[in-house]
């Protein structure tokens, strides 16, 4: 029995056997809780120099600004160069502008609308840095693993958005909010120091074409591939309509559920709860070779239908149980999207494939406007509804048009 269960362990780990995944995988769980961390201390920082949510919200979204358009040209990259060379330089550029931030802030120069330019500064960095991360995990392990290092990086950038929060609130009132930052940056710093420990062989990639080149080569791909396309388009429609319910919570917590602050915070940590959980189910499931599509098909019902009731609950223990399983199903169904990607791109283009992913965090802007409209004229259970039946709708019309998704292993 002893045997049987550290064997299950050990599968579940299996993507640890690589040391070049190991020091990945560790360089980016401090890069997330360094960025997790200053999500967090931004946001505090900017609202105590302005007391304006206005700003803040400015402040804090500018970060995915140039995800919109600007991974694509981070996966071209990712396909020309060294990738770990592309990673080293990113995670630098990090850790000195979090070190110029920090500086600054100690030195009491540091404005509010300085954070929209250091945002927008490492949204761009990050829209290189992301579609390499991606790449260089389908480079450095097998396909036999491939799966199981997908979910296990779904592990350290779902975890530290629960332990970050409440460690950065924690460590304003000792070190202050420039010691925060000042750690933010020594957290990219470790993070350099376990890209530079890879034992890495560069791979043979062709440079010599034209960047047009490049992205045409993409799309013809993608365009024989039927399933990426529906991959894609169902990780926009999550993006667009799904996601609606996370800048709407105060509504809800203040007007609708009638818990305040406390309760609002209450329903955020139920979520990341659901979402830790959500992510070590798929580390257990990654090893599967069976009904991969048909496992994302379930989440997305699920999804759908715990959006629904959340948008129609009144009573707060069935919120949170929305709530639960909507933080859970989130992050199954986006591991569970990136490690069907991760399968069906070849490593010449896995970087603009992967790079794909994260532009859908450059749409969710799009859909906050789209439904926060729609929320000041028919209200915020109205708006969460319409999303989930907006987004339940059209992922199944996704699904039925495409039946390769659906046999997909």
């Amino acid at each position: 029995m002893i045997g049987k269960i550290k064997n299950t362990t050990n599968q579940m780990l299996i993507a640890f056997d690589v040391p070049n995944y190991r020091l990945l995988f560790t360089g980016r769980v401090t890069s997330n809780m360094g960025r997790t961390m200053r999500v967090f201390a931004r946001a505090w920082f900017v609202y105590e120099l302005t007391e304006s949510p206005l700003r803040m919200g400015i402040a804090t979204s500018a970060l995915t600004w140039p995800m919109l358009i600007m991974p694509l040209f981070g996966g071209i990259v990712a396909d020309r160069v060294d990738r770990k060379k592309l990673l080293i330089y990113t995670e630098s550029i990090l850790m000195i502008l979090w070190v110029i931030v920090a500086l600054l802030i100690t030195m009491e120069m540091f404005e509010w609308w300085y954070f929209i330019i250091s945002a927008v500064i490492s949204g761009i960095v990050q829209s290189f840095g992301r579609p390499g991360h991606q790449a260089m995990i389908g480079s450095i392990v097998d396909s036999s693993r491939l799966g199981n290092a997908v979910a296990l990086d779904s592990v350290s950038e779902t975890w530290p958005r629960i332990v970050a929060p409440a460690l950065g609130a924690l460590l304003i009132g000792i070190i202050g909010i420039d010691g925060l930052f000042w750690l933010t940056a020594f957290a990219q710093f470790i993070t350099l120091i376990t890209l530079l420990k890879i034992r890495w062989e560069p791979l043979d990639l062709n440079n010599s074409r034209k960047m047009g080149n490049n992205i045409l080569e993409a799309i013809q791909h993608i365009k024989k591939e039927s399933i990426i396309v529906a991959l894609v388009s169902l990780g926009l429609l999550s993006s667009l309509f799904a996601g609606s319910y996370n800048f709407l919570l105060p509504i809800f917590a203040d007007d609708i559920l009638g818990v305040g602050e406390t309760g609002l915070g209450i329903l955020m940590t139920v979520g990341a709860l659901g979402g830790a959980l959500g992510s070590l189910i798929v580390v257990a499931a990654s090893n599967a070779r069976r009904g991969r599509g048909m496992i994302l098909i379930s989440i997305s019902i699920i999804k759908t239908i715990a959006l629904v009731a959340f948008s129609q609950a009144h009573i707060f223990p069935i919120a949170m149980a929305a709530m639960f399983f909507m933080g859970s199903t989130q992050v199954m169904f986006m591991t569970m999207l990136t490690i069907a990607m991760q399968q069906l791109a070849p490593d010449h283009l896995r970087g603009r494939i992967m790079s794909l992913r994260v532009i859908f965090m450059g749409f969710s802007p799009f859909g906050v406007l789209i439904m926060g409209t729609i929320a000041e004229l028919h209200g915020a259970s109205n708006t969460v509804l319409l999303g989930a039946l907006l987004y339940g709708l059209t992922s199944l019309l996704v699904l039925l048009m495409t039946p390769t998704l659906r046999r997909f292993q």
